[in-house]
């Protein structure tokens, strides 16, 4: 089964379009926390809620698309819930930032970082599946995108597990124990949210052949 041709609109093309906001959101959240020591932290999270705004209007745009479609190239409850995740993905990374500014933290650690980097990298594959999605048939690396957020999703969970050991054998600090626990929680809720996409591309990509 092949997936079907809307005349008025390309689904397949937009779920990439609407996954870059994931990947500049990522890319914001990086050299934000990069940097952590010498920017107002709540100044860069109104600049990401304005990334993560951009991707709310594109994704009630696909909706209200979809709305008057009357033969959408997929099911629509496929598109409605990829839509759905992939969001998501952007609101998670934003909800670090308001992590990071609610609770007024001053350090950002080393794992912080390479939770930064894996998110990002994350993302990039996650784009990438995307991508590849309206050439699933003839696509060799659709699969091999998929695998490479799963990988990274792995190592997130181990990067989670041992930063919270490290967390809690060098502070005595109650509150900023909580605090770090919380931001370590959403870090990799990120990472989390690209697996839910790529699950979700996964399933329509076998729905459909």
């Amino acid at each position: 089964m092949k997936f079907r041709k809307s005349k008025t609109y390309d689904y397949l093309s937009e779920f990439s379009e609407l996954s870059k906001f994931a990947v500049q959101a990522a890319d914001f959240l990086k050299s934000t926390l990069k940097e952590y020591q010498d920017i107002d932290v709540t100044e860069m999270r109104a600049e990401i809620h304005e990334i993560e705004h951009a991707a709310d209007d594109a994704k009630h745009g696909m909706m209200r698309r979809l709305m008057s479609e009357f033969l959408p190239p997929i099911d629509r409850e496929d598109i409605i819930g990829l839509s759905h995740n992939i969001d998501g993905v952007t609101d998670a990374i934003e909800d670090v930032l308001i992590c990071y500014d609610m609770f007024g933290v001053s350090t950002v650690y080393r794992d912080v970082l390479e939770f930064a980097d894996l998110i990002l990298e994350c993302c990039v594959h996650m784009n990438a599946a995307l991508l590849e999605m309206k050439n699933y048939r003839k696509s060799e690396s659709i699969f091999d995108e998929i695998d490479k957020v799963n990988r990274l999703k792995s190592r997130g969970e181990a990067l989670y597990v041992d930063s919270l050991r490290k967390l809690y054998q060098a502070s005595e600090d109650p509150i900023h124990i909580m605090a770090y626990t919380e931001i370590y929680k959403r870090l990799q809720k990120c990472c989390e949210k690209c697996k839910t996409v790529t699950n979700k591309i996964e399933s329509i990509v076998l729905k459909n052949i």
